[in-house]
């Protein structure tokens, strides 16, 4: 799958995996929210495709590479561009998972929870051996 295309769960996937954050085999309880130190993350708590305060932090330790990809992708006028000023933190998240894993990822599904994807041929991954 491009990465420009991921949005949502399947970007929150290949974020926490960008930052080698290690899943949760058992959900947080509710109302939780994520630890930035933990390590680890679960896909109930970790929301760098839409929450600031998950992505901020990768974005301030990244930015450098951030811009480099964004500038692959859009040009040196990019921070003009519809896309990213309406989607700013979806676009950085993507930039960074490019720069961790090229521009191709492949597609995840799950069966169950916020993980219930609907894709084309994708590749079915247990999450409780990630």
């Amino acid at each position: 799958m491009n990465v420009k295309r991921l949005e949502g769960a399947r970007l929150d996937y290949w974020v926490a995996k960008s930052a080698g954050l290690k899943l949760m085999t058992e959900a947080p309880d509710a109302g939780s929210p994520h630890d930035p130190e933990s390590g680890s993350w679960h896909p109930d708590t970790f929301h760098p495709a839409t929450n600031w305060s998950h992505a901020g932090p990768i974005v301030a330790n990244e930015w450098f590479v951030i811009e480099d990809i964004l500038n692959e992708w859009f040009g040196p006028q990019w921070p003009d561009a519809n896309m990213i000023i309406h989607f700013p933190v979806a676009w950085f998240m993507r930039a960074y998972v490019a720069s961790q894993f090229g521009d191709e990822v492949e597609d995840i599904v799950a069966e169950q929870g916020p993980w219930a994807f609907k894709s084309g041929d994708p590749v079915r991954i247990d999450l409780k051996n990630l």
